[in-house]
């Protein structure tokens, strides 16, 4: 009966030293693991004052089922453009449901032309791809111009793409 108490003993002893152990040892992943690129809308003036658009929809083209992005109502200020590892270009159409805009002729595209590459994060993070962006090309219908601040797009929560619209102020009408 000691042996067995002894042996009982030594389990819990062993039990509770890995569960601190291992409740220690490591924090786990606390990082974003998908490296998108954030776009952001600003007007196209002197003070590139950032916007919020509303009545804005963007979905993907050639992308399973031409994946919905945002179909918006309220005012958003950002949107996440994500891209696929498994090609080289990525496209997005940008349709504007406000009234008068709302045909499809004064829909924009942007196209994101980059090179994926894995990197390892961490063993508890694991691996991922990041983007390395070479162009940007976009329609001009309503979208005034795009600027790519960031070209190389990490697991970062940053601002990497910019999208300028020109704005009428009210004292110009």
């Amino acid at each position: 009966m000691g042996k067995f108490l002894s042996y009982v003993g030594i389990a819990l002893l062993l039990g509770i030293g890995c569960s601190v152990w291992s409740g220690c040892a490591s924090e786990g992943c606390v990082d974003n693991r998908s490296s998108i690129p954030m776009a952001q809308f600003y007007s196209y003036d002197a003070q590139e004052a950032q916007l919020s658009l509303d009545s804005i929809s963007i979905y993907g083209i050639g992308q399973p089922g031409d994946s919905m992005l945002l179909d918006s109502a309220v005012a958003v200020s950002l949107v996440y453009l994500p891209l696929r590892f498994t090609h080289d270009t990525t496209r997005y159409v940008i349709r504007y449901d406000q009234q008068g805009l709302s045909s499809p002729r004064y829909n924009d595209t942007l196209t994101f032309i980059y090179r994926a590459y894995p990197y390892f994060a961490s063993i508890d993070c694991g691996a991922m791809y990041n983007f390395i962006i070479d162009t940007c090309r976009y329609t001009r219908n309503i979208l005034d111009s795009v600027a790519v601040t960031v070209p190389e797009i990490t697991n970062k929560n940053e601002e990497s793409v910019r999208l300028f619209y020109t704005v009428q102020n009210s004292d110009d009408q």
